[in-house]
C-alpha cells in the first residue's frame, strides 16, 4: 500500500511537470493560444505589411490568432533580442531580414543576441532584390559601360544608399569589389533622399530596394541597369539580372520566421509546413509580390542555410570595408 501510495505520487507529480512543461503536448493541439509575431521595425513599413499579410493568411486557413507586435530599434536589433529572451515554446515568432541576421552582428559592436544560438529558422518567405538605377541622361546605358566608365574615372563614380550597413550599402560594396572597382559610397538616410539625389544628379548610381525602385519604372529619367536576382522576375520583366555580366552575382534581402532557440521541433516542422501551405496561395503570393519580393518557401535546412551563406558572405565585406556602428 505504501509502494502504491508513492508510486501514484510520483506518477501525479511527473503528470503534472509534463503538463505544463512547454511543447509538452507537442503539435497535435498547438496552438492552443494566440502567438505572437514579432517585427522589428516600426508599423506601416515592408516587413509589418508583409507580417500582417502572413498573419492574416494563417488566421483564416487554420483559425489561428496571430498578433503582430512591433519591436523597432537599432537596425531591428531590438526585435530579434526580445525574441531570443522568449520562452521557447512556440508561441512567439518573429519576421527577420538578411539585415539582422547576416549583417548587423558583423556591423554593430555590440548586439543582444547571437543568430546561431539564440534561434531557430522556421520558414523563410521572401526575398526582396536590389535594382541599379542611374539617371536616363548618363553615358553609360549598361552594367558593362558602367564598369568601363568607373575603372577610367577611379574614385569618381559615386553610388548611393539607404544607409550604412542597409542591404543596399553591403550590395554596393559587393558589386565594387566584385568589378574591381574604386568606388565612393555615399549613405542616406533611407531610400526616398538617395532617389532624389539620383534624379537631381548629386549621385550616380543607387542600388535601390525593389520596393524603391518601382515607383520609378516608368519614369524616363530613370535607368534601371540590373536586377540583383539570378533570373529577371515578374515586377521587372525587361531588366537584366547583374549576374549576365558579372556570373555568380546575387544580392537580396532575405525574409524568414524565426522562433527561439530550443522550441520543439514538432512544433518548428508544424510552422513550417502550414507556412509553406499559405505561402501558396494566390492572394498572399500576389499582396507580397506587389512589394517587388520574390515568394519563397522551403525547409527549415534551406532558411538556415541561406542565413549562414548569407552571413559568410556579407561579414566579408563588412570586414573589408572596416564598417562598424556603435
Amino acid at each position: 500500500m505504501i509502494y502504491t501510495r508513492k508510486f501514484l505520487a510520483a506518477a501525479s507529480v511527473l503528470a503534472s511537470i509534463l503538463a505544463v512543461a512547454p511543447g509538452a503536448h507537442g503539435a497535435e493541439t498547438y496552438p492552443t493560444q494566440s502567438i505572437k509575431l514579432i517585427v522589428p521595425f516600426p508599423p506601416g513599413g515592408g516587413t509589418d505589411t508583409m507580417a500582417r499579410f502572413l498573419g492574416t493568411a494563417l488566421s483564416k486557413k487554420y483559425g489561428w490568432s496571430v498578433i503582430v507586435e512591433n519591436r523597432p530599434g537599432a537596425g531591428g536589433t531590438v526585435g530579434m533580442g526580445t525574441l531570443a529572451r522568449s520562452t521557447p515554446n512556440g508561441y512567439t515568432m518573429a519576421l527577420g531580414q538578411t539585415s539582422n541576421l547576416s549583417i548587423n552582428p558583423y556591423l554593430y559592436k555590440k548586439i543582444s543576441y547571437n543568430v546561431a544560438k539564440d534561434f531557430s529558422p522556421v520558414a523563410s518567405v521572401a526575398s526582396q532584390p536590389m535594382v541599379l538605377v542611374v539617371r536616363a541622361d548618363k553615358p553609360y546605358k549598361s552594367v558593362a559601360e558602367l564598369i568601363q566608365y568607373a575603372k577610367a574615372n577611379p574614385g569618381k563614380l559615386t553610388i548611393g544608399n539607404a544607409g550604412t550597413g542597409t542591404v543596399g550599402d553591403i550590395t554596393g560594396r559587393f558589386f565594387a569589389k566584385e568589378a574591381g572597382l574604386d568606388v565612393l559610397h555615399v549613405p542616406y538616410k533611407g531610400a526616398a533622399p538617395a532617389m532624389t539625389d539620383l534624379l537631381g544628379g548629386q549621385v550616380d548610381a543607387f542600388f535601390a530596394s525593389a520596393p524603391a525602385a518601382l515607383p520609378q519604372l516608368k519614369n524616363p529619367k530613370v535607368k534601371m541597369l540590373a536586377i540583383t536576382t539570378p533570373q529577371s522576375i515578374p515586377q521587372f520583366p525587361n531588366i537584366p539580372p547583374l549576374d549576365n555580366t558579372l556570373p555568380g552575382f546575387e544580392s537580396a534581402s532575405l525574409t524568414g520566421i524565426l522562433v527561439p532557440a530550443g522550441t520543439p521541433k514538432d512544433i518548428i516542422e508544424l510552422l513550417n509546413s502550414h507556412i509553406n501551405e499559405v505561402l501558396k496561395g494566390q492572394t498572399l503570393r500576389a499582396k507580397i509580390m506587389e512589394e517587388g519580393n520574390v515568394v519563397l518557401g522551403g525547409t527549415v535546412q534551406e532558411f538556415s542555410d541561406t542565413i549562414h551563406k548569407d552571413s559568410v558572405k556579407w561579414s566579408t565585406i563588412i570586414k573589408e570595408g572596416n564598417l562598424r556602428i556603435n
